[in-house]
């Protein structure tokens, strides 16, 4: 009898919603169980592509730096070899969002070394710097030096006979 008293409430609370056990969860179902603190995988990629971009400045082939970024990292060589493609990536956007500011920078350096120059009687620089400066704004581009050469044409008339 009490046997079957304890089946019956057994069934009972298994009926009822909510007296069911709670469903286990873990790391992979239960997000708020998972390790955030620390820095995630494209933290790391970054990481590997700033210092293999700072290798890169220092100097050395490819396979060099690929072999220096997997060392420091831990990771494999095509791993380091990817990263070398995103540094250089990297290096591409930014010589191109500073190369006109670079030019500018020439140019104005240009001018004071010319103006230096001068005052010391130095003609040759101050000749070399005006046709380096001449050559970045395009005053001596081939178009420009073919208008301004002189055109010559020789034309031979047939002999007359007397």
């Amino acid at each position: 009898m009490f046997r079957i008293g304890l089946e019956v409430l057994i069934n009972a609370m298994a009926d009822t919603p909510e007296k069911q056990p709670e469903k286990k969860t873990s790391v992979a179902n239960d997000e708020s169980k998972r390790y955030r603190l620390g820095k995630g995988p494209m933290h790391r990629v970054e990481e590997r592509a700033q210092v293999c971009y700072g290798y890169i400045l220092e100097g050395g082939t490819r396979h060099q730096i690929a072999t220096r970024v997997s060392d420091r990292f831990n990771v494999s060589l095509r791993t380091a070899h990817e990263d070398y493609v995103r540094a250089m990536k990297l290096l591409r956007e930014e010589q191109q969002g500073t190369r006109e500011e670079l030019l500018n920078q020439i140019q104005a350096l240009r001018l004071a070394t010319v103006t230096k120059a001068l005052r010391k009687g130095q003609l040759q620089t101050v000749a070399m710097l005006l046709a380096d400066m001449g050559k970045v704004i395009g005053e001596s581009a081939p178009e420009q030096l073919a208008i301004s050469a002189p055109d010559l044409k020789i034309s031979i008339e047939p002999k007359a006979e007397d």
